[in-house]
């Protein structure tokens, strides 16, 4: 699966590079179809650590936090991988922007 989305993402980066006639290197694309995955890694991590505070607490209904804490945390780690990756693009570009004038 992780193979899939890094071949996904870098396949999308380089279609659109191309549609915009943008000259584009196969490292750059790589390295940003990997950012969702790292994302993704990083928040599985935090993910790990609150579940396991959620279960040395100790608090009453135990399962049904931990099943809200598992739903919560991979949304919101499904949209930071898809927005994350997006959101350095435009910073990297505003920051060339920026150096350039």
């Amino acid at each position: 699966m992780m193979a899939f989305t890094l071949l996904l993402d870098t396949y999308l980066y380089l279609r659109v590079a191309y549609l915009q006639s943008a000259k584009t290197r196969p490292m750059a694309a790589v390295c940003l179809g990997s950012l969702p995955l790292l994302v993704i890694g990083g928040l599985s991590l935090l993910l790990q650590s609150a579940v396991s505070h959620t279960l040395s607490a100790g608090l009453p209904n135990l399962q049904g936090r931990i099943g809200e804490e598992i739903v919560a945390q991979t949304y919101l780690g499904l949209v930071c991988a898809v927005f994350l990756p997006f959101l350095v693009i435009r910073l990297l570009q505003q920051f060339k922007a920026g150096n350039s004038a």
